[in-house]
C-alpha cells in the first residue's frame, strides 16, 4: 500500500512539473511572438475564426515622447530633445526633422490630413511665447500663426481641432507656486486668440466637428459645455468624456458624445442634441482607456478593444495580449507598444 502511495504521488508531482513547465513553455512563446525582431508576422484568431496579423512595424527611441500616426498610416512622428522627428512607416526611414531655434514642446497630427500643429516654447522671465506653426509633411511646408503670452506656463495639456469650421482649442496649465490652473485658448481661421476660460482643472477638451460647440471635462467627474453640466441626463453619475462620434446619417442626426460611468465602470452614456440618446451596458469593468478620433469611440480592455459607435457596439474588434500596451488606431490598423519599445500593428476587424 505504501509502494502504491509513493508511486501515486510521484506520479502527481511529475505531472504537475511537466503542465507546469509545458504552460511556462507556451507563455514564453507567446511573449516571444510580439517581441521578437526575427519573427515577422504573428496570425492568431478570434472567436469567430477571423485572422489578424501582428508585424514587426518600428523602434522607438527611449526618450521619445509624444509618439504619433498620420491618418492614412504613412508617416508616424515622435518628440525628442525639442524636436519633431517624422518618418515613414513603410520604409521606418527618417522623412524629416522640424527643429526650432526654441525648443518645440508640443504638437498635434490632424485625423484628417496630413498636417501638423506645433507650440515653440520661449521663456522669459516669468511669461513664455507660445508660436503656433503649422506643418505640412506632405510638402514639407511651414506656416506661422501669432503668438500667445502665457503667465507661469507649464505645459500645453491638450488640444481639439475641427477642419470644418477651422478652430481650434488649446487647454494650457500654469503653475504658481503650489497653484495649478488650467487656460484654454481659442484660435480661428482668422488667427484670432481668445481666452475663453480659466480658473479650473480640466482633464479633457473636445469640441464638435459641425459647429463651434466646446466640451470640457473637469476633474469631479462633471462634462460641461459653456458652464452647463451635461451630467443631469444621468442623474449626475461621475463621467468621463470619451469620445464624440462626428458622423451624420441624416440631416436631423446630432453628433454624440459617449461618456463613461467612472463610478461603475459598466455603462456609456450616449448624450446628443440635450438629450440622453443611448445607455451602452458593459459586462466588463476593467478599461484600461479610450481612443476617439470624432467618428469612432473605442474602449480598450487588456484582451480586447470595443467600437462603442460601430453599428454592433458590444462586438470585439480587436484581440490584444498582456505583452503589449495600446497607442492608437488609424483607419483600421491597431497599434501596440511592446515592453522593448516596438511598435507593431494589428488589423481592426470589420465594425
Amino acid at each position: 500500500m505504501k509502494k502504491v502511495l509513493k508511486t501515486l504521488i510521484i506520479c502527481i508531482v511529475l505531472g504537475t512539473g511537466i503542465t507546469f513547465g509545458v504552460l511556462h513553455l507556451a507563455d514564453g512563446y507567446l511573449y516571444k511572438l510580439t517581441q521578437s525582431s526575427y519573427l515577422e508576422v504573428e496570425t492568431y484568431r478570434t472567436n469567430n475564426q477571423a485572422e489578424i496579423k501582428s508585424t514587426d512595424l518600428i523602434s522607438i527611441p527611449e526618450n521619445a515622447e509624444q509618439l504619433q500616426f498620420s491618418y492614412n498610416n504613412k508617416y508616424y512622428a515622435y518628440l525628442e530633445d525639442g524636436s519633431i522627428h517624422i518618418n515613414t512607416t513603410e520604409d521606418k526611414a527618417e522623412y524629416h526633422v522640424i527643429k526650432e531655434e526654441n525648443p518645440i514642446c508640443y504638437y498635434y497630427i490632424l485625423y484628417d490630413k496630413n498636417l501638423m500643429i506645433y507650440f515653440i516654447e520661449d521663456e522669459s522671465g516669468s511669461y513664455t511665447t507660445l508660436s503656433l506653426r503649422t506643418f505640412e509633411m506632405t510638402t514639407k511646408r511651414t506656416t506661422e500663426y501669432n503668438d500667445i503670452s502665457v503667465y507661469n506656463f507649464s505645459k500645453v495639456k491638450d488640444i481639439t481641432f475641427s477642419p470644418l469650421v477651422n478652430i481650434f482649442y488649446i487647454n494650457i496649465e500654469t503653475k504658481t507656486g503650489v497653484t495649478t490652473n488650467n487656460v484654454v485658448y481659442r484660435i480661428d481661421l482668422f488667427n484670432s486668440i481668445t481666452r475663453v476660460r480659466s480658473g479650473s482643472i480640466l482633464n479633457k477638451i473636445r469640441m464638435l466637428q459641425h459647429t463651434d460647440k466646446l466640451y470640457y471635462e473637469d476633474t469631479d467627474g462633471g462634462v460641461y459645455s459653456s458652464g452647463a453640466s451635461v451630467n443631469y441626463l444621468f442623474n449626475y453619475a461621475d463621467v468621463e468624456l470619451i469620445g464624440i462620434d462626428s458622423k451624420l446619417a441624416s440631416a436631423d442626426d446630432v453628433e454624440k458624445l459617449y461618456l463613461l460611468n467612472t463610478e461603475t465602470y459598466d455603462r456609456v452614456y450616449v448624450v446628443g442634441g440635450g438629450r440622453l440618446l443611448d445607455t451602452i451596458m458593459l459586462s466588463d469593468t476593467d478599461v484600461v482607456t479610450s481612443y476617439n478620433e470624432y467618428n469612432d469611440v473605442y474602449l480598450i480592455y487588456p484582451t480586447y478593444i470595443l467600437n462603442l459607435s460601430g453599428e454592433n457596439p458590444y462586438k470585439r474588434v480587436a484581440k490584444l495580449s498582456k505583452y503589449v500596451t495600446f497607442e492608437a488606431i488609424k483607419g483600421d490598423t491597431v497599434y501596440l507598444r511592446t515592453s522593448n519599445n516596438k511598435i507593431i500593428t494589428t488589423t481592426l476587424l470589420d465594425n
